[in-house]
């Protein structure tokens, strides 16, 4: 059940279905019901309400309760407080207080109220001090909120100073002042004064306790740069100099004129320290970055405690985690639960990072360990986590929708729930998923990147564009939504406008490798396939524990044809990361493409066994099975997948390529989009609508389209398909010099055949003889038909030719089409 909480108006309104009971603080008169329009009256204009959501009876009388004292005991301060009431009713008051006041939580909401702004004139401090002698602290209480006046004036004109445009609406900076408030922030603010440390301290909770607010660190910025103390600049000395630093002053630490190191001074050396090892971590030097940590630590838990030792572990941890360097994010957080074995939060790192290094069962022991020690919503999600890892997915999404429900506020839930609905395909739920996640979190950008890329999958990718624009437009330059947006431009055939994105994204994210990968991956599809082997070689070397520029690194080797030395880029980097599927399905795919189609099959199919609803292996499978010339069962596989994922053009049109091959035409045309080509898919959709057509006999709408085509598309390696089509159409019209043009340079299999027949019947038999000799050791299984066909037919062999013209321009047609899609 649903409840509203008001301390003002005494009263809690519980909420199930269109049914309301009324539960009173002040009367015995118990549950009371209600219809629903009653609600405005029973709250009689309070401005204390609060919603709760999936709650029980016992947790709302508590907090109930507590609302109720918490607001007679701000009513009773301001009576004591106020210079016009009578003495008596002062004194009476601050008696009651007393007893109020002896709740901790009460003491501290009061004092939260009362921090965040002067109090108004007619208030009488001193008088209250001296009302208030002899009672449980509210004396000290009165003292202490009359000494820092001028304290909370200065924090309150910082923040009234906030301009609005931090916050989405006047309304929302009202919301942000009020969970302020709420969080105590005005007061752990006016409290630290010009002490750095405390402030220092007072700005990392302050952070902590708002950071589910929309643009918090923004906010919390411009609120505390105005306030803060002056800062002591000092080096970060190599960890031998810090020893004999450490020496000295333990030497010294009784001297008469020993100097005072301050707390902020210490808090100093500590952020110099962690971001020289964040810097020794980007340069790979591990070495250094475990002498430097260790130091770091040993200096922490003498000066400040096994908590903020912890606490720096984890931050290295993480740090780790970005450089994709999980075996030393394991060491550092497991070092963060030496010293402080009960602490939720590093168990919860370790978990972490034993779920990047594939190690699930151990991340699950150590989930279990968060969730003990304080940290249940983590240890849920991660629980989550590593269900959607082992492709349990079904069960991921279960998971996530209680954590969604148990913590509504764990926004990782929500994203978590909406990233699983996309790997199930149920593109549609996860749409409306990510945005729900962003209703409900609109300052943050995940779940804009995400939203744009399920447009993207769903072949929406002008909408997909505008949604990174708008997120970008919103929440500013971040890594994610520029490498998102180039993406999507790559995909629309804009490679030049690609390119230029992701050199922006590199000039703002130097040290990022996304924008780095992604930039090879534009020169390779610009046909620049040296550069882009060498651009992905220079991003592995770089970061080195980074999967992606290993497998691009891979396919460009696969895309250049050198397939032995592409297997083995993909079984090195398995080694590595035996668990990544996109190398698993590279893999596979380079064996399809070395004849060893049963070992690609096998490897496809442990590859789905593995996740289920790997769309890449289920579509690879199907690949397959087209080569092997199961053509029939290839439909059937395409058709399932269409069932999981109906608006994915690629399957569409792999399952169409099938089927013209088939002479299902009506069929194939189906499957295709209508109108101008843009994106890659598109392209090879015109591509099989072009192939109709020459099949079909329609010679000048093949020979036109594929002309137009050719001199159009913005893709290297899908324009040679157009290439062998155009040459295919000629060969069939007689046209053997016009084929040999209309083939270029390329050296693929398939060209090499069509040229082989081009140069036949233009008799040149040397040249076809040399090419059959190519052919010979690297020709494809679906190839070696058509190929001693040809040989036969211009005598290049000894056997007698066994088809005629039309099986020879049939074949021909398949091969184009197979290859295309």
């Amino acid at each position: 059940m649903d409840a509203l909480i008001s301390g003002q108006a005494g009263v809690a309104i519980l909420i199930q279905g269109n049914e309301i009971t009324t539960l009173g603080i002040e009367d015995g008169r118990g549950e009371l019901r209600y219809a629903p329009a009653a609600i405005p009256y029973l709250l009689a204009g309070a401005n204390d309400v609060v919603e709760i959501n999936s709650t029980s009876r016992r947790d709302v009388l508590g907090r109930l309760k507590l609302s109720w004292q918490f607001d007679r005991a701000l009513q009773l301060t301001l009576i004591a407080l106020d210079r016009s009431e009578e003495v008596e009713n002062r004194r009476l008051s601050i008696e009651c207080l007393s007893e109020l006041f002896g709740d901790h939580q009460v003491l501290e909401s009061v004092g939260n109220r009362l921090y965040s702004a002067p109090l108004p004139e007619g208030s009488d401090l001193e008088a209250a001090s001296l009302f208030a002698q002899g009672c449980r602290g509210i004396e000290q209480f009165f003292r202490d909120l009359h000494l820092d006046q001028g304290l909370i004036q200065r924090v309150r004109n910082a923040w009234d100073s906030i301009p609005v445009s931090h916050f989405d609406a006047e309304s929302a900076k009202q919301e942000f002042l009020e969970a302020a408030i709420t969080a105590g922030a005005f007061r752990l603010l006016a409290r630290a004064h010009s002490d750095p440390a405390a402030f220092g301290l007072a700005t990392i909770q302050c952070h902590q306790n708002l950071m589910t607010l929309p643009n918090y660190r923004k906010i919390l910025q411009a609120w505390t740069s105005p306030l803060k103390p002056r800062q002591v600049a000092s080096a970060i000395p190599e960890p031998s100099d810090i020893q004999k630093q450490s020496s000295r002053e333990h030497a010294n630490r009784h001297q008469p004129h020993a100097r005072f190191v301050s707390t902020h001074e210490l808090f100093e050396n500590v952020k110099k320290q962690k971001q020289a090892i964040v810097d020794l971590l980007k340069k790979d030097d591990i070495a250094h970055v475990r002498a430097y940590a260790d130091q770091l630590i040993e200096s922490q838990l003498r000066t400040g405690g096994p908590e903020y030792a912890a606490m720096s572990l984890c931050d290295l941890a993480q740090e780790a985690k970005a450089i994709h360097n999980y075996s030393l994010q394991v060491e550092l957080a497991q070092k963060a639960v030496e010293v402080a074995p009960e602490d939720g939060w590093a168990h919860g790192q370790v978990a972490d990072a034993y779920v990047c290094l594939g190690q699930y069962d151990n991340a699950l022991k150590s989930f279990q360990l968060a969730a003990t020690f304080g940290q249940p919503a983590f240890a849920a999600c991660g629980r989550a986590r590593v269900l959607r890892a082992i492709g349990r997915l079904d069960e991921s999404l279960a998971a996530f929708e209680q954590v969604i429900a148990a913590y509504p506020e764990e926004n990782t839930a929500w994203y978590g729930r909406a990233e699983v609905l996309r790997d199930m395909w149920k593109l549609d739920d996860a749409l409306h998923a990510y945005d729900l996640a962003i209703q409900t979190f609109p300052a943050e950008i995940v779940p804009r990147c995400g939203k744009a890329a399920v447009l993207k999958d769903m072949g929406h990718l002008d909408e997909s564009l505008n949604s990174y624009d708008d997120a970008i437009e919103k929440l500013g330059d971040d890594v994610v939504p520029l490498c998102g947006r180039a993406d999507v431009l790559k995909e629309l055939g804009r490679l030049d406008q690609a390119l230029t994105a992701y050199d922006h994204a590199i000039g703002a994210f130097p040290t990022e490798c996304i924008p780095k990968c992604g930039r090879a991956e534009v020169l390779k599809e610009m046909g620049k396939l040296d550069e882009a082997l060498e651009a992905y070689s220079d991003v592995a070397a770089a970061f080195q524990h980074d999967v992606v520029p290993l497998s691009g690194r891979a396919e460009t080797l696969k895309r250049m044809r050198r397939f032995e030395q592409a297997l083995t880029a993909y079984e090195d980097a398995l080694q590595r990361f035996p668990d990544e599927r996109r190398l698993r399905n590279g893999r596979a795919d380079v064996l399809k493409r070395l004849g060893r189609l049963r070992d690609a099959l096998r490897t496809y199919d442990d590859n789905i066994k593995r996740s289920p609803y790997d769309i890449i292996a289920l579509s690879g499978r199907a690949d397959v099975l087209k080569e092997l010339g199961e053509l029939k069962e290839a439909v059937a596989a395409y058709g399932v997948l269409m069932t999981r994922n109906p608006s994915k053009q690629s399957i569409r049109n792999a399952k169409a390529a099938v089927l013209t091959v088939l002479c299902h035409y009506e069929e194939a045309l189906k499957l295709l989009p209508v109108g101008d080509p843009h994106t890659r898919e598109e392209w090879i959709a015109q591509h099989i609508r072009g192939m109709i057509f020459l099949r079909r006999g329609k010679l000048d709408l093949a020979l036109k389209l594929f002309e137009v085509s050719v001199a159009r598309i913005p893709f290297a390696s899908e324009r040679r398909y157009f290439e062998n089509a155009l040459a295919v159409a000629k060969l069939r019209m007689k046209k053997f010099d016009e084929a040999v043009k209309s083939l270029g340079q390329d050296r693929e299999p398939l060209t090499n055949v069509l040229r082989m027949h081009a140069f036949g019947g233009m008799q040149r038999l040397g040249e076809a003889r040399d090419i059959l000799e190519k052919l010979e050791s690297n020709c494809p299984r679906n190839l070696v038909r058509l190929k001693n066909e040809l040989a036969a037919r211009y005598k290049l062999s000894r056997n007698a030719p066994r088809h005629d013209v039309r099986w020879v321009f049939d074949e021909e047609c398949r091969g184009v089409l197979l290859e295309a899609a």
